[in-house]
């Protein structure tokens, strides 16, 4: 099993970005949401080929999922919601295999690099935060050793880095904050998508691969 593992939750297709609904019509939203999933796995699997990778999502139907053989779906259960408690999720899988590292990397990243990936790792503390471009939220979460990988909150959301922070000081962790181009720029309101560049605007609204039958019947 691999020492490294990548929890990424994602939300299904037409249950995401809700908060991009003045921009962006249904069948677009969810376009960007199965476009900007498939580019984070994408460069995981392209920066870590034998990370164990593992999706969280509630979507029954994840055809439209990069299908490979290193990621493995987990259905969050139906007495289990949002985000924090899909990590908790995803945690639960991933310390099956006793990794020495986990990464929880939400799926709404389309800047994401591998040279992003590759920075954050380069940190020793046992909490590393990638944060967003206001400096308050959290884009990524590393984790090292296990204390931090079994133990420590998650507070993905409003004002996250302080709140994860204070969870690292309460559990006697060192933690980090890092400022990453590829992890600042998530991807949830009108402004985070009018700021991304034109060409990748264009490239996750032409994104194919999920069925068009899931559009057209939605």
């Amino acid at each position: 099993m691999s020492d490294f593992a990548v929890v990424i939750p994602v939300r299904g297709l037409f249950h995401g970005k809700s908060r991009l609904a003045p921009v962006l019509d249904p069948d677009e939203r969810a376009r960007i949401v199965a476009a900007t999933a498939n580019h984070v796995l994408r460069v995981v699997l392209g920066f870590a080929p034998g990370a164990r990778v593992i999706v969280v999502t509630r979507d029954r139907e994840t055809g439209w999922l990069l299908t490979d053989q290193r990621v493995e779906i987990v259905t969050q259960p139906d007495t289990s919601w949002g985000l924090n408690a899909a990590l908790d999720v995803g945690r639960s899988v991933a310390i099956t295999g006793n990794p020495e590292r986990v990464l929880m990397l939400p799926a709404d990243l389309p800047l994401l690099t591998v040279d992003d990936l590759a920075a954050l790792m380069t940190s020793p503390s046992e909490v590393t935060l990638a944060t967003d471009k206001a400096g308050t939220g959290t884009n990524a979460l590393l984790l090292t050793g296990r204390t931090a990988i079994e133990t420590l909150p998650f507070h993905f959301g409003e004002g996250s880095r302080r709140l994860h922070e204070e969870g690292a000081l309460a559990l006697g962790l060192d933690s980090t904050t890092v400022s990453l181009p590829g992890l600042q720029d998530d991807l949830d309101t009108p402004d985070d998508w009018s700021t991304l560049p034109d060409g990748v605007r264009d490239q996750l609204l032409a994104d194919d691969r999920q069925p068009a039958m899931m559009l057209e019947t939605a």
